[in-house]
């Protein structure tokens, strides 16, 4: 009896302290994705990503592998840094779906933005990905999102959670 106990303690212990994935893509994936596209850091926001990227582009009908979505996205950080660009990205998820090594995460992104005369604008967009952990570590392995028609508002970004 004592034994069983011992045993059920012990499990019960090493599921509270088990990080949840949760909890781990966020610190590993998304809050270093904010802070890098936030700050136009090509290298800190690709090191998210896995070599094997699909990265989907529906509203532009483009698909990219990690090469080229890095020259895309080092493009558009260089000519927001050279405008005086400011931008602040900010994630809300409706779905979160994790198994194993695997996750599928989907949600709304708002991106506010203000030029360099201090005009404001938001852009909305849903968004997916299927997550991977590699060597330990997560990384988006797919990653697409569409502004649907520009139909994406605040009210769909409000239904999502935030991380």
């Amino acid at each position: 009896m004592k034994k069983l106990l011992f045993v059920t303690l012990l499990l019960i212990s090493i599921c509270a302290y088990a990080q949840d994935p949760k909890d781990e893509i966020n610190k590993q994936v998304w809050k270093v994705f904010t802070e890098a596209y936030n700050n136009f850091d090509t290298e800190k926001f690709m090191s998210v990503y896995s070599k094997d990227i699909m990265r989907v582009a529906q509203d532009d009908k483009k698909i990219f592998n990690f090469t080229e979505y890095k020259r895309n996205v080092n493009r558009e950080n260089q000519f927001n840094k050279n405008y005086g660009i400011k931008a602040k990205i900010e994630l809300r998820f409706t779905e979160r779906i994790y198994a194993g090594d695997q996750a599928f995460e989907k949600g709304v992104f708002r991106i506010d933005l203000t030029d360099n005369n201090g005009k404001p604008a938001t852009i909305f967009s849903k968004f997916e990905v299927v997550l991977k952990k590699e060597a330990g570590v997560w990384k988006i392995k797919f990653d697409t999102d569409s502004s649907e028609g520009a139909t994406v508002s605040q009210k769909d970004f409000d239904k999502g959670k935030p991380m």
